[in-house]
């Protein structure tokens, strides 16, 4: 009797952990802060808007209650006006009122807007003779538009582009200004373009105005409604945080920016089980061929007849096959990137027996761990693409295990990012890190303590010295990011000059790389005779008067190889901004740009397959 009424409980028992979990499912379904969104998977001339669901719980609401595309990381924040950038000066002017409404929730309290017109008309206000009616200060008046998935996908795609970064980096990414809030202006300007401001610290979106073959109406594309681009430009400024001390105008770093971003928005799509359903289905499993993902922006082919998209990842091209403009020269990285996520998606599929959605998943998990991590072993400050395929070789070496590391020494010389001596360098480079470990108390005190004991076998010389700028510590695979920057003298009197290196230890506390905060070699042998001759170069700079246009010297590297010492001053004017660079050469200074168009060329005014794409100057005259 004892034993059947045992029986009877266990069954009960079971029975009711077997429901629990589906009830537990349900009310967390029913009491979930997710909330629908609708938005463009890739842009509007690809497909229609789709519904979605984004975690509400920490989105703000208005003085009305309505929900704000705003929490505490992303700031959907248009303002009023829309510019014109000026031919000449680079500089943005006000052109027009901004019609798009206020970032807000519907009457359900959620941001579905299933019926909008996927390529609407633009309207202005006009006078009685027809023309364009302004306002008291000489501004177009458009009319109002009631549209929200230019700003809706805009917002999704960052925060699934920053969710995936930290993810793969394994830390909290603090973006945007001093709030950690990255602020999107969704309709900024008149252009087929969109760019990540360093110094306004968001992302700004152009309109782009064209009209159809033989019409005379005028539609109106919004660059914030592509989750591509979105996604791309938000990886502008993920990377800036990753690699907080990057100059903005070097071309190696511009050029792997454009690489990171494109990375970053194919990896980070592939987190979302639809997309890799919708890819698989287009694809017939077989990766190896262009698509949706390998394509980005896809509204320039219908607007120009020129290309099916902006950019696409599946190509064969080298660096002999390419200019040395960013986005052209990014292709070869990106386009090696892609293969080696190929290579993986077949890896998973054949050798671990994963179906087709999960081997895709895994293989973009790790293409996104590969691409954030590479900015952990390069140099600081400048790099190039071979630094940054020698960062690919180093994160294939420290988080697995030099697993691939045939594959991407094969694929990145034969896309001639590396060449002969290579393969060289980099093991050189390895042979010659310093044994240094981290101390067991690894405070910022204790760290500090120790560089100061090492400086010699840092390769730091009499000349100079470090101080410690920041320590990051890696919640994923445990590692330790140490970031220093260089200093004149090492005393109490030492002036900090603008050059950074970094020192990335394991978990277990052994040194696993080092970039010295001094370019070039930073071995004691060969480097303490060229760290005199900077020191010399320095006082000469200070001489010249550079110390005094108000930023840090830096010791610089010119194309040539031979060490110069600069000033680079950042300057902003609204969201747009360049660097004025003062150098030994040119004392007098030098206009470097910091931010990179999207596209190579400008395409307005360009009439291609009939579709007139229309400029500011169009617009005033209609």
């Amino acid at each position: 009797m004892s034993n059947l009424f045992v029986r009877c409980i266990a069954l009960i028992l079971s029975t009711m952990l077997a429901v629990l979990p589906i009830a537990k499912a349900q009310d967390s379904t029913v009491g979930s802060s997710k909330i629908r969104i609708s938005s463009y998977q890739n842009d509007p001339f690809v497909e229609t808007s789709q519904i979605d669901r984004i975690d509400g719980s920490g989105l703000k609401r208005n003085e009305n209650g309505r929900l704000l595309l705003s929490n505490a990381w992303i700031n959907i924040a248009d303002e009023p006006l829309i510019y014109r950038q000026d031919a000449e000066t680079g500089l943005f002017n006000p052109f027009a009122t901004n019609p798009w409404p206020q970032p807000t929730s519907n009457e359900k309290d959620n941001f579905k807007f299933p019926d909008e017109e996927r390529f609407p008309l633009h309207e202005i206000e006009r006078g009685p003779d027809g023309k364009p009616l302004l306002d008291e200060n000489g501004r177009q008046q458009w009319k109002p538009r009631d549209l929200h998935l230019g700003m809706t996908t805009t917002f999704k795609a960052a925060s699934e582009a920053r969710e995936a970064a930290e993810w793969w980096s394994g830390r909290r990414i603090d973006w945007g200004a001093s709030d950690s809030i990255l602020e999107i202006n969704s309709h900024a300007f008149i252009d087929f373009n969109a760019f990540f401001s360093p110094t306004a610290q968001g992302l700004f979106f152009g309109v782009v105005p064209y009209r159809l073959p033989g019409r005379t109406e005028v539609r109106i594309l919004e660059m914030a409604s592509s989750w591509e681009v979105a996604a791309h430009e938000s990886g502008h400024a993920l990377q800036g945080v990753l690699k907080p001390n990057r100059d903005w105008t070097d071309p190696g770093y511009q050029t792997w920016g454009e690489s990171f971003g494109d990375q970053m928005e194919m990896w980070a799509s592939l987190r979302d089980r639809p997309r890799v359903r919708s890819v698989l289905a287009e694809t017939g499993g077989d990766l190896n061929r262009s698509s949706a993902l390998t394509q980005l922006a896809e509204a320039l082919g219908p607007l120009t007849g020129e290309d099916t998209c902006l950019r696409d990842a599946f190509h064969d091209r080298k660096v002999s096959d390419t200019t040395t403009e960013p986005h052209d020269r990014s292709e070869v990285l990106t386009g090696a990137a892609y293969n080696f996520f190929v290579m993986l998606y077949e890896s998973f599929r054949s050798n671990q027996g994963l179906g087709e959605p999960e081997a895709v998943e895994a293989a973009a998990d790790v293409a996104g761990t590969f691409i954030t991590r590479t900015v952990d072993y390069t140099p600081e400050n400048t790099m190039t693409l071979e630094d940054v395929v020698r960062a690919y070789l180093k994160v294939d070496k420290e988080l697995f295990g030099s697993r691939y590391h045939q594959f991407l020494l094969e694929e990145f010389t034969r896309r001639e990012l590396f060449d002969s001596n290579s393969l060289n360098d980099w093991l050189a480079h390895e042979a010659a890190l310093p044994n240094i470990k981290l101390p067991g108390r690894s405070s910022d005190k204790a760290i500090n303590k120790m560089l100061q004991q090492h400086l010699d076998e840092l390769g730091i010389g009499p000349e100079f010295g470090v101080m410690l700028q920041s320590v990051t510590r890696d919640s994923r695979f445990g590692q330790t990011l140490v970031r220093v920057q260089l200093t004149e003298g090492r005393d109490d009197s030492a002036v900090p000059l603008e050059n950074h290196g970094l020192l990335v230890f394991r978990s277990n506390g052994t040194l696993a790389d080092y970039y010295s905060p001094i370019p070039g070699d930073y071995t004691a042998n060969s480097g303490f005779h060229a760290q005199a001759e900077a020191r010399s170069l320095v006082a000469r700079a200070r001489v010249l008067g550079l110390a005094h246009r108000g930023a840090p010297l830096s010791i610089a590297l010119r194309p040539d190889g031979r060490q110069t010492v600069e000033a680079r001053v950042m300057r902003s004017k609204g969201f747009y901004c360049w660097e004025d660079v003062y150098s030994l050469e040119n004392p007098g200074g030098e206009r470097r740009n910091a931010i990179t168009p999207q596209l190579p060329r400008r395409i307005t005014g360009y009439q291609g397959n009939g579709v007139e794409i229309l400029t500011a100057d169009d617009l005033a005259r209609r």
